[in-house]
């Protein structure tokens, strides 16, 4: 991993983030994700695929980046995800994140 990489854990979840410039070297997210398959397995646990999510953020997000493919499945790519209670879209745009809060308003 670079320098540039940060795990954050929180109690059963962990994030991955790391900064890329464009035209820059090769990600090394998909080799700290072979690392931590590999220890996931050798403390007897496992990575559940389909609640793991990748979001590239922009203007690398235009990219057609093919989808993480692990032995546990594939990595689904998505452009909005909730993140200890903030909606956090590839654009870093409030947006989402204000349209959950009143709809979640609204509802009660």
């Amino acid at each position: 991993m670079t320098s540039l990489s940060n795990v954050h854990l929180y109690v059963d979840d962990s994030t991955l983030s790391e900064v890329l410039q464009p035209k820059s070297s090769d990600s090394d997210t998909y080799a700290f994700l072979i690392n931590l398959l590999k220890w996931t397995e050798s403390n007897d646990m496992q990575l559940n695929a389909s609640k793991t999510k990748e979001m590239i953020l922009r203007p690398l997000a235009k990219s057609n980046l093919p989808l993480v493919s692990t032995t546990v499945g594939t990595i689904d790519s998505v452009t909005s995800f909730k993140l200890l209670g903030v909606h956090i879209d590839s654009t870093l745009s409030w947006t989402t994140h204000v349209n959950n809060i009143i709809k979640s308003y609204l509802k009660a």
